[in-house]
């Protein structure tokens, strides 16, 4: 492998790199593997430190990998959890320099895979149903549809009701607070990432509940409440890697911030 580092370009703030810059911290993956570029939001003009190659083709994250020193060869792995996959199995393996992992964050057997790819999936998913909130919900979005933005809003609560049912019996939330034993896998990175970016972004905490009864998205009833999400997020957000970097971009220009912040109704 090439001694020049992984470059890892991103918009430090917005969702998809937010989670894999979060994983890095998590590995303990130093700068001098991986160095994080910074890329100027799309509306100014994707730039970035001249000292590095421009940004590749494609949407962020994107992890550009050396394949020789001299620096114009690069093979590029191109979507967040493909990327954080990649990086995984280089530390779980002590491959190319990466640090050994103390745990594999995609699961240490084939059913603790299963169940870290379960909520990995719902937690994705999230991400992805929140476009069309935001698209027809707030200012940041180009349609002002708030009523189908209520109704994605409430196929994004069917997942995170799935996860607060699957983890009623999790007993290991509070030990993922900073300083704790607690062991982070690649799910609770994502499904942490969703629930910070809807409350610094967009200003709605999606682990408050109204504790009332409601009916899905199917017309069944069932209570809006989520303890153990509220629980892991509050217990998450206590981690170093947690911590938004001013300085790095890792925070919305209030500007951008103004207009996610603007909702229709």
């Amino acid at each position: 492998m090439s001694r020049l580092p992984l470059l890892l370009y991103v918009y430090p703030w917005m969702p998809y790199p937010r989670r894999v810059i979060i994983y890095l911290r998590e590995k303990g993956i130093p700068s001098s593997l991986v160095t994080v570029v910074r890329v100027s939001d799309p509306q100014l003009g994707n730039s970035v430190d001249p000292k590095y190659p421009p940004k590749p083709p494609g949407s962020l994250p994107i992890l550009s990998i050396p394949q020789d020193d001299s620096g114009n060869n690069f093979t590029y792995i191109r979507q967040s959890l493909a990327i954080m996959n990649y990086l995984d199995e280089l530390c779980d393996d002590g491959l190319d320099g990466f640090p050994l992992s103390s745990h594999s964050m995609r699961g240490a057997n084939i059913l603790e895979r299963a169940r870290v790819t379960e909520v990995l999936a719902l937690a994705d998913e999230c991400n992805t149903l929140w476009n069309p909130v935001r698209s027809f919900g707030t200012g940041a979005g180009p349609i002002p549809i708030p009523a189908a933005s209520k109704e994605m809003l409430r196929w994004v609560r069917r997942s995170l009701m799935t996860i607060e049912s699957w983890w009623k019996e999790r007993t290991d939330i509070s030990s993922l607070r900073r300083g704790g034993n607690g062991r982070v896998n690649m799910a609770d990175i994502v499904l942490y990432q969703f629930l910070e970016f809807t409350v610094d972004c967009y200003g709605v905490d999606m682990t408050h509940g109204s504790g009332e009864i409601v009916k899905d998205v199917y017309g069944r009833e069932v209570r809006e409440e989520f303890p153990k999400l509220s629980e892991f997020y509050v217990a998450f957000k206590t981690r170093d890697s947690a911590v938004r970097d001013v300085l790095a971009g890792e925070v919305a220009s209030p500007q951008v911030l103004k207009m996610m912040n603007t909702w229709f109704e």
